[in-house]
């Protein structure tokens, strides 16, 4: 009998560790493909509001149908900011991480499949660049660093504030943060592509490597703008906003 009890109990500690930890990693990695290859898609019409809309509302579905299961970050700047929300453990949010890259290559690699060569080009394989301004005059470096910045900000802020905060959290979230993301990308998707997600830059940016020059040019803007928009929401968030638990503030005067 002790042999069946031991066993039992190792059943329940594998299903209790995949539910908590690989599950979550596979549904961002599942998630991210699909919105890296519904996103780079709707690039194809050159339509900044169908690029908008197709991204947000990509989202806000994946948030409905996947976010039981990891919370739908499907963002590494969203897990950052997350993580330092305290609201995940630091290996798993790794794992997160992990999981949307691959997703990312993943789902860039499925729109390389599938779109015709000359398609595939004229969408620039869904890589984010610096876009010309008027004329030959482009977003500077440092610009396009401080956009992605700001416009990642008002996402994770977002995301903090609707789904995360106990007193504000909302049903509607998965709408919010859609939005969020439309509403970025109108607004500076043809000033920097308005990436706001390492994993949707990092992903196009591998598959399309061999075939365009310029794949990496200024990608550094879009892992460091939005992991310090991130950082920034973050420590607004735990500073102002959080619950008193979890405000800085309040434990910094609790301490003294």
């Amino acid at each position: 009998m002790a042999g069946e009890n031991d066993l039992l109990l190792n059943e329940e500690h594998r299903t209790s560790t995949f539910d908590q930890s690989v599950r979550p990693v596979l549904a961002e990695l599942v998630g991210v493909t699909l919105f890296v290859f519904i996103g780079c898609l709707a690039l194809s019409d050159g339509n900044i509001v169908g690029a908008a809309l197709g991204h947000g509302l990509t989202i806000t579905l994946l948030i409905v149908g996947l976010g039981e299961i990891s919370g739908g970050h499907f963002n590494p700047a969203v897990t950052v900011g997350v993580l330092l929300s305290g609201r995940i453990r630091p290996l798993l949010a790794l794992g997160y991480i992990l999981g949307q890259l691959v997703g990312g290559i993943l789902g860039a690699a499925i729109v390389r499949g599938v779109l015709p060569s000359a398609v595939y080009k004229s969408i620039g394989g869904g890589v984010h660049h610096l876009s010309p301004i008027i004329g030959d005059t482009t977003v500077e470096p440092g610009w396009g660093f401080l956009i992605e910045t700001m416009l990642t900000l008002v996402l994770v802020f977002t995301v903090l504030m609707a789904a995360v905060n106990e007193k504000t959290k909302s049903g509607l979230a998965p709408l919010a943060i859609g939005f969020a993301v439309a509403v970025d990308i109108m607004a500076a998707g043809k000033l920097t592509g308005a990436s706001m997600n390492p994993a949707r830059a990092f992903g196009p940016a591998v598959c399309a490597s061999s075939e365009l020059n310029d794949a990496w040019k200024y990608h550094y803007i879009y892992w460091l703008g939005p992991l310090v928009g991130a950082i920034i929401a973050a420590l607004l968030y735990r500073l102002l906003f959080a619950s008193p638990s979890r405000r800085l503030i309040a434990r910094y005067h609790d301490e003294f």
